[in-house]
């Protein structure tokens, strides 16, 4: 086999590894019982009359779940300013932040249930999606890059 094909045959594997660890991640997320009650709290958080909904009527500013390696916090963007080198670009302004035990027990889940971590980038962004859509589905709310009230709802 020529230089080139065993490139080719390892960089084939590599993809091939890539997309089989992201199922792996993705799947991770999806079935684990800790998705569910942190989706549960987001989804109660914007029922009419809850904290979050209530920040979305006074601010009117759309809000995004953004996942860290053990929690997850809701965020407006900040567009930088200018001024300076330092605030030419925008930044996440943190509204709240909850841990995942702290989900984990206000849904009644035990210590070992869930996850403690998430620790790759898709397992983040899969957690993120599924908040969103959950949220989303209640008929106040609409997501248009972050969480928004409907006008007429």
């Amino acid at each position: 086999m020529s230089l080139f094909g065993k490139v080719f045959e390892t960089v084939g594997n590599s993809i091939q590894n890539a997309k089989e660890q992201k199922a792996q991640d993705e799947a991770f997320v999806r079935e684990n019982e800790g998705t569910r009650a942190i989706c549960e709290y987001f989804v109660q958080l914007f029922e009419k009359g809850y904290n979050g909904y209530d920040w979305l009527k006074q601010n009117r500013k759309p809000v995004y779940p953004v996942v860290n390696g053990n929690s997850v916090s809701l965020c407006y963007y900040q567009p930088g300013n200018g001024q300076s080198l330092s605030e030419v670009k925008g930044k996440d302004v943190v509204i709240w932040n909850y841990t995942f035990q702290e989900l984990y027990q206000w849904y009644g889940l035990s210590g070992q249930s869930g996850y403690s971590q998430l620790t790759t980038r898709t397992q983040r962004k899969t957690l993120e999606g599924m908040i969103a859509a959950e949220v989303s589905n209640l008929p106040h709310i609409k997501y248009n890059g972050g969480f928004l009230v409907k006008m007429f709802a």
